[in-house]
């Protein structure tokens, strides 16, 4: 297949006193070794990881919508603070160089339609392939094989949808009980459990026999988990019976780790209070440094800004507070298993719901939808399908 010199792909660029992101052309990626292939890229998920890249636009738009600025079809511009645009200090690290593009979105699907001689590589032209390139939103995208664990080749019958979430939400999923097993716990507190990742865990969870509490914020949401999932243990931290729910599910559960999505806020503290709860209960003499049982909350994500406050009643006994990221928790002698976990579950318990689908020109077609992308909702997930809308035949004729 003779693959076209430039193509469309959604890019970061500061240019002078601004950063941008939107559709620009750029080479095409080509054949460079042996091993190389090119991937036709169909479906690729927006998950909040993905607008790290993007995020420097969005965060100067959230501070001030005002400065979210038409650049262009398809672009969009902010001007940057004075520190970002010298690059001077500790924003060194978050200022891209000038007129380089960076093209955002760290996984999606699509068909291998170009390969080096290596018989490998030739083997998988026709073949849906899905991987964590961190260059996902474009046309083609690259891959040269043996070089990223993150990389599947998925069942002839996956459809582009489907294929789009291999590794991010499944693979943070499949971690979350490796992590759990290899600390010694036995059962997981989890936030934003109405998201994608919060809906596999459940499903997950259940398979394995693991208990589960999810913490959410509406009523309709939790009735929701309840009613298609079978979640037993769901709370709702906007009630006023919050934490005495909180305490009641974590002592009929025995959970002693917890994974928030949130980052800020006092969700964490809450959790390791009632963990502490718990385990006072069953070690009444356990004296000034508390229980001798290990419990601990990760956070994996920053869906709240702000300082997350440890209770100082927890005083210094044995618990912990850290960063969880799904790459440093499964290594890669875990990495294999992991994957084949999650390739075999895309159409049950790893199936991912999609709301809005986007071309790459509707990403940053107003300051409106870009920010919408910006703001993860249960439900709303958005797919980029960055060659345009696929469908598939049914007696319905409609795009998934």
């Amino acid at each position: 297949m003779a693959l076209p010199e430039t193509m469309k792909a959604f890019v970061n660029m500061r240019e002078g006193e601004y950063q941008t992101c939107g559709v620009r052309d750029i080479p095409t990626p080509t054949i460079a070794g042996p091993k190389d292939i090119i991937i036709k890229m169909e479906a690729c998920p927006v998950n909040p990881s993905d607008m790290s890249k993007v995020a420097m636009v969005g965060r100067i738009a959230e501070n001030d919508p005002a400065k979210l600025e038409v650049g262009g079809p398809g672009i969009l511009k902010a001007k940057l603070p004075e520190g970002e645009i010298a690059g001077d200090g500790i924003n060194k690290t978050v200022a891209w160089p000038d007129g380089v593009p960076e093209i955002s979105g760290n996984e999606g699907c699509g068909t291998v339609v170009a390969a080096g001689e290596d018989a490998e590589a030739q083997a998988l032209v026709g073949k849906r392939v899905a991987l964590i390139s961190r260059a996902s939103y474009a046309q083609y995208c690259k891959h040269t094989l043996g070089t990223n664990p993150m990389f599947a080749v998925l069942p002839d019958d996956t459809t582009p949808a489907q294929g789009a979430s291999v590794f991010v939400n499944p693979l943070t999923v499949v971690g979350f009980l490796h992590t759990m097993e290899a600390n010694g716990h036995k059962a997981i507190v989890h936030t934003a459990a109405g998201s994608n990742v919060g809906r596999m865990l459940i499903k997950y969870c259940k398979e394995k026999n693991v208990p589960l509490v999810n913490i959410v914020r509406k009523d309709e949401v939790a009735a929701n988990l309840k009613k298609e999932l079978g979640a037993e243990y769901v709370v709702n931290s906007s009630k006023d019976t919050y934490k005495a729910d909180l305490l009641a599910a974590i002592k009929a559960t025995g959970a002693t780790i917890g994974f928030d999505a949130t980052g800020g806020g006092e969700l964490a503290g809450d959790i390791l209070n009632a963990m502490t709860a718990m385990l006072s209960e069953l070690e009444p003499d356990a004296g000034w440094y508390g229980p001798s049982i290990f419990r601990e909350v990760f956070r994996y994500g920053g869906l709240v800004s702000g300082a997350t406050p440890v209770p100082s009643s927890l005083g210094v006994g044995n618990w912990a507070y850290s960063g969880w990221l799904m790459p440093f928790k499964l290594r890669p002698e875990h990495m294999q298993k992991a994957l084949a976990i999650a390739a075999g579950g895309l159409k049950g318990t790893f199936s991912t719901t999609y709301g809005k689908h986007l071309k790459l020109e509707d990403f940053a077609s107003s300051p409106e939808q870009y920010l919408s992308a910006l703001v993860a909702k249960t439900d709303e997930k958005f797919l980029v399908t960055p060659n345009g809308p696929f469908w598939v035949k049914d007696k319905f004729n409609v795009p998934i």
